[in-house]
């Protein structure tokens, strides 16, 4: 599956039901992974949590890198090109199988 063809996936599964049920759904298929999932309002993020500087761990601050934002938007789905890991994105789309 290319990255296009994951992210047309990924936009089609979004945009049926709400937003609360796409962040339903795919925090369940990445529970068990590096990977962590957030819904601000019609907002999802995918992100990566890593730790930074400190001394044997003491002190170090948590890095969100954020790999996938989606908005929904009335009848179309947003996706943010900044905040867009390919990689991440080919993976999730591999996880969307129909039920």
């Amino acid at each position: 599956m290319t990255m296009e063809e994951a992210l047309q996936k990924i936009r089609t599964w979004a945009s049926h039901g709400t937003m609360r049920q796409f962040y339903t759904e795919i925090s369940a298929k990445l529970a068990d992974t590096e990977y962590q999932v957030e819904l601000d309002g019609d907002t999802v993020r995918c992100f990566r949590v890593r730790k930074e500087g400190g001394f044997l761990g003491i002190g170090a601050r948590k890095i969100k890198d954020v790999l996938l934002e989606l908005t929904r938007t009335e009848d179309t789905v947003k996706v943010d090109e900044e905040h867009m890991d390919p990689a991440f994105v080919e993976m999730l789309g591999g996880l969307l199988r129909q039920h």
